[in-house]
């Protein structure tokens, strides 16, 4: 099978659609029977394989929420915008408090040294403005991608929290119902997305649109808790029942997203004839769906903060390239590498391409940062290889090492770094690839050094 166009690790799978139908809320009273048990009943293998999701109520129990609650009020958005937890007209658009460039939780070591690079800071390896990816919190005001209305942040630096990642991703709990879905062996969490936050809306703000969307990576399973209860049209996670199911068979392979021409006149015929639904919950309620489903957070328009731990789950199996980025320099164009591990530069512009100084980022926020080593085209069912309730489970978990730890990159705080800070920060390109001649860089794979082991 040929290596398709390189993707940008920060895309998700879209298009220039408006939702057709209201969201239909998913309460508990029609959930299908078991939803408040472990495991899975007749009816709940049924939906998922159906619908593509299932909700399992009171998955973890909520007190264990309460450390990493009382760290939420002490973070840097909240005190700039002086929310209080008993006072709830302060929870209203706190994005207007929020500093348009934001250093917070970040190491001094950028390129493996100095800080992380604002958005006038000369950069060795980047012109000027360049982007950095990822930062440990990530705002979004009012209309912007978060959605009409709404301000977000995205408290990213807290997924690689160890003990947050205990509590959610890491459950025993929730490790048996990934295993019992997905099948084993299931790779040990390092971390998630982090801490999703939705606000409420100022009186002037536009209505609460939804942000429909695919995430274009390689997670199998796609988990979202609620961290505190999201009650109707407070944001609640919002899915497309059996979208996955449509556009898995469009893809060119069955593991890495390679979309083809069908892709988007499927995605557009989704949002005009499948009715969306919204995941209504209490504190420890936890949604699964299969990773390439199409979401979005919920219609906003109640006067409570909508708060989430999203997760990604893969099993262990062999391991293709990070999904790396390399900024351009002296105008030249940012190039991604492909699923063989090449960077292919422009050699028509005035940004040398053997120029090996440059800065190199992968979307740091995803447990799953790699693509599938196996490209194999879709199977007629798109659960062919999960388990489903088919067998068992035995704690098939596998503490496979994490992305970052098989090149050797930071990622947990260091130093003065607060807790819920840190991030992985661009390397140089010449520490990860050797250059082929011809605008070539060859990336050294260590995806699965650890097997040898």
């Amino acid at each position: 099978m040929s290596t398709p166009i390189p993707i940008e690790p920060e895309s998700a799978f879209s298009g220039p659609y408006l939702p057709a139908h209201t969201p239909k809320l998913i309460t508990p009273d029609l959930d299908p029977p078991g939803a408040d048990q472990l495991g899975l009943t007749r009816q709940e293998i049924s939906q998922f394989r159906e619908l593509g999701f299932i909700i399992k109520r009171g998955l973890i129990p909520p007190h264990l929420f309460r450390d990493v609650m009382d760290l939420w009020w002490q973070q840097p958005p909240v005190v700039s915008a002086k929310m209080k937890p008993d006072d709830p007209a302060t929870w209203m658009a706190p994005g207007r408090h929020w500093p348009k460039d934001n250093r917070w939780g970040l190491a001094d070591n950028w390129m493996g040294q100095g800080p992380w690079p604002a958005a006038a800071d000369p950069r060795p390896g980047a012109d000027i403005g360049e982007r950095v990816g990822r930062l440990a919190h990530k705002l979004s005001i009012s209309s912007s991608d978060a959605g009409g209305g709404n301000d977000a942040w995205r408290w990213h630096g807290a997924g690689h929290d160890p003990a947050l990642v205990d509590v959610t991703s890491g459950h025993r709990k929730m490790l048996h119902m990934v295993e019992l879905l997905l099948g084993g062996p299931v790779k040990l969490p390092h971390r998630h997305r982090g801490i999703y936050s939705i606000f409420p809306a100022d009186e002037n703000a536009g209505p609460s649109e939804l942000a429909t969307h695919m995430d274009a990576n390689v997670t199998e399973l796609l988990a979202v808790t609620y961290l505190e209860d999201v009650g109707p049209q407070a944001g609640g996670f919002t899915v497309y029942p059996a979208s996955a199911h449509a556009l898995y068979h469009t893809s060119e392979q069955a593991l890495n997203w390679v979309p083809t021409k069908r892709s988007k006149a499927v995605y557009g015929d989704i949002m005009a004839n499948v009715q969306p639904v919204e995941f209504i919950g209490k504190a420890g309620d936890v949604m699964f769906c299969h990773g390439w489903t199409m979401h979005s957070r919920g219609i906003h328009d109640s006067d409570r903060i909508r708060i989430a731990a999203i997760h990604d789950f893969n099993r262990v199996k062999q391991r293709g390239h990070v999904l790396w980025t390399a900024a351009g320099k002296h105008g030249g164009p940012r190039v991604h590498c492909d699923m063989d591990g090449i960077f292919n530069f422009p050699t028509d512009t005035d940004d040398d391409p053997a120029d090996g100084m440059r800065e190199v980022t992968a979307k740091w926020i995803l447990d799953v940062n790699e693509f599938s080593h196996f490209r194999q085209p879709p199977r007629d069912d798109i659960f062919a290889e999960w388990n489903i309730g088919q067998y068992p489970v035995e704690g098939n978990v596998v503490a496979e090492p994490s992305w970052w730890e098989k090149y050797n990159l930071p990622m947990l705080p260091t130093g003065d770094v607060p807790r819920g800070g840190g991030g992985t920060p661009a390397v140089p390109l010449s520490d990860i690839a050797g250059y082929e001649g011809d605008g070539r860089w060859q990336v050294v794979s260590r995806a699965n050094d650890w097997m040898a082991d």
